[in-house]
């Protein structure tokens, strides 16, 4: 009895192992990836998820990064056998994404250097930047101007880029952002719902119509139920609410994605392609384990992000000092002309009162006060009173005598000629 229980299982475990054959490279590639996942997790923990970071921890951790990326990539970019170079490539993603996408721009409270760069690359300022390197990355894919290896380190840098912006940006994003990514999402599910279809329709051709009635029947219910969740989407009135629809739809289109690769890992008899396949599925089995956790607000987010913003409140208050100082200086050497005052007083960088002091103190030349006064911003009897005070020389004044604007009277005085002042209409 033991004995056929023990064959039993066997069988069933090399029935799977036969199953998986074909699979196996794109599998253990995912598996991989997601072991070198929890390692960064916890070799990153001492930065800041610890209740007391190590001191100049950062130091040492980039220097480790870096050397292990700069031998990964290097492999990567002189391995000749294809399919070995892919792997370098993916792996040298994996090591770059914590070492420029969360180690350098991760502040300390202590350290010689508490950030390597102010620049963070998961914010939503960087979808353009994403955006433009998928297109970039097609043509020198397509074109071979970049060897085909440093290609899937680039395409799975940006695959893991373009999932941290969701991921990272999900639990603080806007409510009119919402829409637009579940508007996203459900052109995505429908676009790989069409190529299953298509797959489906291919077997009554083979003459498998059950297999194939049933295919098509779990694309209209995948369809419907993200055509549903995506009405939730538009209906409910907080933004909160809308989280658990849209991580259903991710689900559904990381789901079908998932059977897609898998399908073509199984039929390609191309190690190279089976490996490419891996590295793209890496993220999309990312998606599936992190579609959970995506129903409710990020714990994350509000501990670790949320701490940040009154340090970056203080960084902008000290920019913006700089900047007040260094225009005070450029106003003071006339290095600034009527039209950058005209343009920062429109968007909110200059106030009218400053605008006014710097025009009575003769920081303005006779053409920009002819500038200012036709937009509006001051009054013919203030730009005459500039001139009545003789704050400005009779080079500053020359454009205008020669306009015929402004002419001198017996006292010395220039006088405006107002008939010739033409006031913009607003």
């Amino acid at each position: 009895m033991l004995t056929r229980i023990k064959n039993f299982f066997k069988r069933i475990f090399l029935a799977i192992g036969v199953f998986l054959k074909p699979m196996w490279r794109t599998i253990w590639i995912v598996m991989a990836g997601q072991a070198m996942f929890i390692v960064s997790v916890i070799t990153m923990s001492p930065l800041r998820m610890w209740e007391n970071p190590v001191v100049n921890y950062n130091l040492y951790y980039v220097s480790v990064l870096a050397g292990i990326l700069g031998w990964l990539f290097y492999r990567c970019c002189i391995e000749q056998q294809e399919d070995k170079g892919y792997l370098y490539g993916f792996f040298a993603a994996i090591f770059a994404w914590p070492l420029i996408g969360e180690v350098a721009c991760i502040p300390v409270d202590k350290g010689v250097i508490t950030q390597f760069s102010d620049f963070n690359i998961k914010t939503l300022g960087g979808y353009y930047y994403v955006l433009a390197g998928w297109a970039l990355l097609h043509i020198m894919w397509r074109t071979g101007a970049l060897k085909k290896s440093v290609c899937v380190f680039f395409m799975t840098f940006l695959s893991i880029w373009s999932f941290e912006l969701y991921m990272d940006n999900y639990s603080s994003m806007a409510g009119d952002k919402f829409v637009i990514v579940a508007g996203l999402i459900v052109v995505a599910v429908i676009g790989l719902l069409s190529v299953c279809c298509t797959y489906s329709w291919r077997l009554f051709q083979v003459k498998k119509p059950i297999k194939a009635i049933l295919g098509i029947l779990i694309c209209i219910v995948l369809a419907l139920a993200t055509l549903m969740n995506f009405r939730d989407v538009l209906g409910l009135p907080d933004n909160l609410q809308k989280m658990g629809g849209i991580s259903t739809m991710v689900l559904i289109g990381s789901l079908i994605a998932a059977y897609l690769i898998l399908r073509a890992s199984y039929r390609t008899e191309s190690m190279a392609t089976k490996t490419i396949l891996g590295c793209i599925f890496y993220v999309v089995f990312a998606l599936i384990l992190m579609s959970g956790q995506w129903k409710e607000p990020q714990t994350f987010y509000v501990k670790y992000e949320a701490a940040q913003i009154g340090r970056e409140i203080e960084e902008l208050k000290q920019e913006q000092a700089n900047h007040e100082k260094l225009f005070d200086y450029m106003a003071t050497k006339r290095m600034l002309k009527a039209a950058d005052f005209k343009y920062m007083y429109d968007h909110g960088v200059l106030s009218m009162d400053k605008l006014k002091k710097l025009v009575n103190l003769g920081m303005v030349d006779g053409k920009g006060l002819e500038f200012l006064t036709t937009r509006g911003l001051i009054t013919i009897d203030e730009f005459q009173s500039v001139l009545d005070r003789a704050m400005l020389s009779d080079e500053d004044v020359k454009p205008l005598v020669e306009m015929g604007i402004a002419k001198k009277n017996d006292k010395g005085i220039y006088e405006l000629k107002r008939q010739y002042i033409k006031l913009e209409k607003k």
